[in-house]
């Protein structure tokens, strides 16, 4: 099992930027005892207070979690203890996630393959119905010459 670093790295967090409890509290709009049972590991707080308590620091869910914060450096950014710190799961969900957007891509490729493919169906079809129109009028004509030709036919033969 991984090592949680959360409760640690909220503490470090609220006293690098010098927020009480009860200013965090009002930020995140979550109790200011609930926070502190956060920081005191007491409980776990749910994926959406983690985020909203990542979004505030301005970091993420996954340094809070599993990176142990040291310190924050002059130009404000944080310094954990070392990149290593990440557990294998984090970086093969990386890994997995760069694999699933190169797969969203090549199936957005293939969708706008799949919708040219029918537009050019769709105009084939137009095209089918009109020179069929155009062969019905075709053989309509060739008709009324039938039947005109069929009375001349018998105008000469009396």
């Amino acid at each position: 099992m991984t090592k949680s670093y959360f409760s640690q790295n909220l503490k470090n967090l609220r006293k690098y930027h010098k927020i009480t409890l009860e200013e965090l509290s009002e930020a995140v709009n979550v109790s200011k005892s609930a926070l502190s049972d956060y920081e005191n590991d007491k409980f776990s707080p749910s994926l959406i207070i983690c985020r909203k308590i990542a979004d505030f620091f301005k970091t993420s869910i996954d340094i809070l979690e599993f990176s142990e914060i040291l310190e924050k450096n002059k130009d404000g950014e944080l310094i954990l203890a070392n990149q290593e710190s990440h557990p294998k799961q984090i970086l093969e969900a990386k890994e997995y996630a760069e694999v699933l957007e190169k797969q969203k891509n090549e199936l957005l490729l293939e969708l706008r393959l799949q919708k040219q493919k029918v537009e050019s169906l769709t105009l084939q079809m137009r095209l089918q119905e009109q020179l069929k129109a155009s062969k019905l009028s075709e053989i309509e004509l060739l008709r009324s010459q039938i039947i005109l030709l069929q009375e001349k036919i018998g105008l000469i033969q009396k």
